[in-house]
């Protein structure tokens, strides 16, 4: 399309429109919308050749971008910057929690090893070697606070070493609780602790071997063998003694308030033992006036169902 703009130059009249003027009545009419037509459309206007004195005006070729556009172009890098600074923000918050993570672990580790004496600490080799490297033909058991496995150690002695994993729902905190309570409560119907592995960031409990596994096991529909009402009996008054033990013989009182069948093990003779100590909580001990300093809550706080 060519576009003739008035006045033109000649020998009578030699006022002509400046360039800007030129390009200010070029955009008028680029901006125009020719509707589609079913046999000739759709239209597209593409550019302007000025002719005469305005030959030379130097137009930039190509159709405008229309206001839609625009609005499109700043919405999309808007949501692109949102974009990368949340993924950024992310990894940030991530590194952080691990690093605090790492600290945590550290931190408890060494009020850990000031304050259980008389449990054997275990290194991560001896570890690795009672259980083959972790292998996962050595796993027997997955729970909230990690993977369990059967390991042997130097002197033959079976035992079930806990391997906290990280993030898992219990940890750090529950590591040093129950290396402390374990330490000091002694009974048949209460697991028993051989020993702690706190080494390269790891936390690793070892117990005495339980190779009935857990009552859940045993009352599941995908158990291998019945218990008849007798030894039913005789795991609920065994579960039963380890409770009271805890409740009113133990100096001072543990609450356990995660008692469920996947923490009621079997040992060879099916005899039940009471473990998993982690949100476990000591009694308020009476001050010499009698009153008790604080309060501890007794609420459940594992989850008891059995599917």
């Amino acid at each position: 399309m060519h576009l003739k703009i008035f006045p033109p130059a000649n020998n009578m009249h030699s006022s002509t429109f400046n360039v800007s003027e030129v390009l200010r009545i070029r955009g008028i009419f680029t901006s125009w919308h020719f509707p589609g037509d079913d046999l000739f459309g759709p239209y597209e206007l593409l550019n302007f050749t000025l002719v005469g004195p305005y030959a030379g005006v130097y137009l930039t070729k190509g159709k405008n971008i229309s206001r839609g556009v625009w609005v499109a172009i700043a919405l999309g890098s808007i949501a692109c910057i949102i974009a990368v600074t949340a993924a950024v923000s992310l990894l940030i918050a991530r590194r952080y929690a691990r690093q605090h993570r790492k600290m945590s672990r550290r931190h408890i580790s060494s009020n850990a090893s000031m304050k259980i004496d008389g449990v054997k600490g275990f290194t991560f080799k001896e570890m690795a070697m009672a259980t083959d490297s972790f292998n996962c033909s050595a796993q027997v058991g997955r729970g909230g606070y990690g993977k369990v496995y059967r390991g042997i150690l130097s002197g033959n002695s079976i035992v079930a070493i806990k391997r906290a994993e990280e993030g898992s729902l219990q940890g750090q905190k529950e590591f040093l609780t129950e290396i402390k309570l374990l330490s000091r409560l002694h009974h048949i119907n209460l697991v028993s602790l051989v020993g702690y592995c706190e080494e390269k960031e790891e936390q690793m409990l070892v117990y005495e071997f339980m190779p009935n596994g857990t009552l859940r096991d045993w009352l599941s529909d995908k158990a291998k063998g019945t218990l008849n009402f007798g030894t039913r009996l005789r795991i609920a008054l065994g579960s039963a003694k380890g409770i009271l033990y805890l409740h009113t013989e133990a100096q001072p009182p543990v609450f356990h308030r995660d008692i469920k069948a996947t923490n009621i093990l079997l040992d060879s003779k099916l005899t039940a033992k009471v473990a998993d100590f982690g949100l476990s909580r000591v009694a308020p001990v009476l001050d010499d006036e009698g009153n008790l300093p604080n309060h501890v809550s007794t609420v459940v706080k594992g989850n008891s169902r059995i599917p």
